[in-house]
């Protein structure tokens, strides 16, 4: 199975932008991009946006997943939101955490010091000192400078603050001697990966179709601080900088900024510039699932909390953050900074919104496996994996303000 970048432009429509929830995604173990063609029976968007959009982003998943009770789920997803909410008031008080993730509802938090570990308990938090996330992403990155010229036989490699260890995967026919070399490496957890590849209003999810004849999945609009409207999304959608369009053909805006670079290293995190006619809209459209949520802010969530995206191919897929920092290798094109999580993407849903507990922005597709097979709004049930680039780096380096309900 390779990698692919799930990617497809698409013309946009006249009036609101609203999130697109579709990401074209495709990686491919060191593979290629791969566009998705444009094509004229794509699924179509949620019937109208809800008034408000209120509506927890995640709860049916929840419910669905493990088969409980409306309460339940949203008592559940309330308790993860709580206690996420009481370590950003942490942080702001200055206690160094360095990675987080939840044990069934508890959240662990990595934190260096003893006063800090006692702050996080005051709070209701599970203290760690073990490895944190700096520590982690500093031994990934001195393990694949060891690698040299053999780094393009690794598919991803991160750091998994949940065990305190460096994560690999191994590109397929990676040779018997990077095998070793990264056996006899402490600290080091070896699994055989896939070839990975890129995959009106503005709604997070639809179709934002690329010229000439690919598309992509829309990404979050928001604000540069001069007040002009822009649309984040992943950065291989806009390579080239082209003209957008919407599904019905409708020009919606253009490519203005790539962090992407086929071939060379590369963030996937791009900009677009919405016309001046449109406007975005702060609306996850869940292509037909379940109606439209609101976003009400942006955040990295916790390792273990729940999350959904939005895709013009896959439609709404779930499941749970996995990692942040992953380094993967899209058909020769090494892509840094990427989140992974356990939600089902094909080419075409690139760019699309991932979106996560206290309907948080949380980013937008970047690749995932090749060869997979998610179906069409099949939540949890999906199965596989995928990359996203974090919406809040991507905010931060483009200085945009994301819009929010």
């Amino acid at each position: 199975m390779s990698i692919r970048l799930s990617h497809t432009p698409r013309p946009l429509g006249r009036a609101a932008l609203a999130l697109a929830a579709t990401a074209a995604l495709g990686l491919t173990a060191l593979p290629t991009t791969q566009a998705a063609p444009t094509t004229s029976d794509a699924p179509a968007a949620s019937t109208s946006p809800s008034p408000g959009a209120e509506k927890d982003v995640l709860v049916d998943f929840v419910m669905s997943r493990d088969g409980v009770s409306r309460a339940r789920a949203q008592s559940y997803l309330d308790a993860k939101h709580e206690r996420q909410a009481a370590m950003r008031a942490l942080e702001k008080r200055g206690v160094d955490v360095d990675g987080a993730y939840f044990k069934g509802e508890r959240l662990v938090v990595v934190v260096g010091s003893d006063a800090d570990a006692s702050a996080a308990r005051t709070a209701g938090l599970v203290p760690s000192r073990a490895a944190g996330q700096s520590e982690l992403d500093a031994r990934a990155a001195t393990i694949l400078r060891g690698l040299g010229s053999a780094k393009d036989e690794i598919s991803s490699i991160g750091s998994d603050v949940t065990t305190g260890t460096v994560s690999v995967r191994l590109a397929p026919g990676a040779s018997a001697a990077v095998r070793r070399q990264l056996a006899a490496t402490p600290g080091v957890t070896v699994t055989q990966g896939d070839t990975l590849s890129t995959q009106a209003d503005v709604y997070p999810g639809r179709i934002m179709d690329l010229v000439p004849g690919t598309n992509c999945s829309l990404g979050y609009p928001g604000k540069t601080a001069s007040g002009n409207n822009v649309l984040l999304t992943a950065g291989h959608c806009v390579e080239g900088l082209p003209d957008i369009y919407d599904a019905n053909g409708t020009h919606i805006g253009k490519g203005t900024s790539s962090r992407f670079r086929t071939g060379s290293s590369s963030v996937d995190m791009g900009l677009m510039d919405i016309d001046s006619e449109d406007r975005g809209v702060p609306q996850v459209d869940s292509r037909g699932h379940s109606g439209y949520y609101a976003v009400k802010g942006m955040s990295k969530n916790a390792v273990g909390t729940e999350i959904c995206k939005a895709g013009n191919t896959t439609g709404w897929t779930c499941g749970t953050i996995k990692a942040y920092n992953r380094t993967v290798n899209y058909g020769g094109t090494v892509t840094s900074g990427l989140a992974e999580a356990s939600v089902c993407t094909e080419g075409g849903d690139s760019g699309g919104a991932y979106i996560g507990v206290g309907n948080l922005a949380q980013g937008m597709t970047s690749g995932g496996p090749v060869g997979v097979d998610c179906g069409y709004n099949r939540g949890y049930s999906a199965g596989s994996y995928s990359f996203y680039q974090p919406v809040v780096d991507a905010a931060s380096y483009y200085g945009v303000t994301i819009d929010r309900m």
